[in-house]
Formats: C-alpha cells, sequence, structure tokens
C-alpha cells in the first residue's frame, strides 16, 4: 500500500474519524500522509517520547501499554485495522502516554502534526469525530482500571477474551478462535496478572470446557460459560 494513494484514500473513508469527508477532502488529507512499516514485536515509540504524528492502521496489530516503576506491563488495549491512534500527544504538544508495540507485521498510515492540525481547522467536523474517538478510548481506559480494582482474575479475563472473540473471533467446529496469537505473557499484561496465573486459569478452563489455549489462540467451547463468569464472577 505504501504508494498507493487510492489504497490510503479508501482506509480514511472507512475510519469513523474522516466519514462524511468528500472526495476532495479525502485527496487532500492522502496528500499529506506518508506509511511506516514495523515487524513483529517491533516497538513504534516509547511512553514519553515526544509526540507529533497520528498513525491509522492499515495492516497488522499493535497493542498500547504501559510499564511500572516495579518491570510489570499493563497493555491498555489491542488496535487493529481501521483504527488510529496518537492524537493526544499531537493535540497537546505533548508526550506519549503509552508504549505501542507491533503484535505482528503493520503497515501504518502517518499523517503529522503539520499537516493535520490545519485540516482539522479547515474542517471541523472532523475536529468533533476525532472528539469522540478520544472519549471513548478514555471511557475504555477507565473502564480497565475499574476492572482491576474490583472484578477478580477470572472475570477480568472473561472480559478481554469475549471481548477479543467480538473482534477477532472465528467460528469453528470448536467453538469461537480468536484468531490473534497472544502469549500466556501478553494475556497476563491485558488484565494485570502473571503468565503463571494465566496458564492455571487457562488449565481450569480447558478440564470444564469453557476455553482452551493452544499455541498462542484461544478458543471459546462455552462462551454462555464465559460470559457468567464475566458478569458475575463464578469463580
Amino acid at each position: 500500500m505504501s504508494g498507493n494513494t487510492s489504497q490510503r484514500a479508501a482506509l480514511l473513508a472507512k475510519m469513523e474519524l474522516f466519514q462524511g469527508l468528500s472526495v476532495d477532502q479525502l485527496e487532500e488529507l492522502v496528500a499529506a500522509t506518508s506509511t511506516r512499516r514495523l515487524a513483529a514485536r517491533e516497538e513504534l515509540f516509547h511512553k514519553g517520547d515526544p509526540g507529533s504524528s497520528v498513525y491509522l492502521i492499515a495492516s497488522g496489530r499493535l497493542k498500547a501499554m504501559t510499564t511500572s516503576s516495579d518491570g510489570d506491563d499493563v497493555v491498555f488495549s489491542i488496535m487493529g485495522p481501521g483504527e488510529n491512534f496518537g492524537e493526544l500527544a499531537v493535540l497537546q504538544e505533548g508526550r506519549r502516554t503509552a508504549t505501542i508495540v507491533a503484535i505482528d507485521p503493520s503497515e501504518l498510515v502517518v499523517l503529522d502534526r503539520r499537516e493535520l492540525l490545519p485540516f482539522l481547522r479547515r474542517h471541523p467536523e472532523a475536529s468533533v469525530a476525532l472528539l469522540a474517538v478520544i472519549a471513548r478510548r478514555l471511557e475504555r481506559v477507565s473502564e480497565l482500571l475499574e476492572d482491576t480494582h474490583f472484578l477478580n482474575l477470572p472475570a477480568r479475563l472473561a472480559k478481554r477474551l469475549l471481548t477479543l472473540a467480538e473482534n477477532y473471533g472465528e467460528k469453528t467446529g470448536e467453538g469461537t478462535k480468536i484468531k490473534l496469537r497472544l502469549s500466556q505473557t501478553e494475556l497476563g499484561d491485558l488484565v494485570a496478572t502473571t503468565r503463571e496465573s494465566i496458564n492455571k486459569q487457562m488449565r481450569v478452563w480447558t478440564e470444564e470446557g469453557v476455553a482452551s489455549m493452544d499455541a498462542g489462540y484461544v478458543t471459546i467451547r462455552d462462551e454462555d460459560r464465559l460470559q457468567d463468569v464475566a458478569d458475575e464472577g463464578l469463580y
């Protein structure tokens, strides 16, 4: 996609942030973009780095995370094609609030602050859409903090797996397979726990026929039971 402006325009047109823009407006925006490729596990930027660009995911998946002073990682979100990130630091000329790492090979469309801000001034409808995107992201972070403080591990993990299944699930003869390869350590980062705790919980669910994990892929075998765990914290 690197040199294909029509593909970039098609990607931008699908994004909530730029829906409703005319063809001319999209062409104006595409002309200001560039592309960036990342290898699997490659870091795009680190928390605290200065931020001058907004990124749109054309392909691949990335995670937004932070690391505590004790070296423990917490993953705020996993992002896939069509999502954007990096706007907070750009809008306030500040520093990055999270570290972004590619989960698998990814291609990004890059829009620099010098081009984005004038565009938003010319097209206020895009500014309103951007505010809505930021508000939903803050809502997800707030929910993550609440879950970490008030839910036990099985309930937190069940909620995350159900969300991942909604975004990346594929129906199979055994259940819903989450088509996103994650290690037990990365699953632990998503719910603020250790790899050992994830291993123990997945063994329990495997024995009970609720969910299983094989070669980094989770299959939900009893979605109703997992939903009960997420809703009520049965374990």
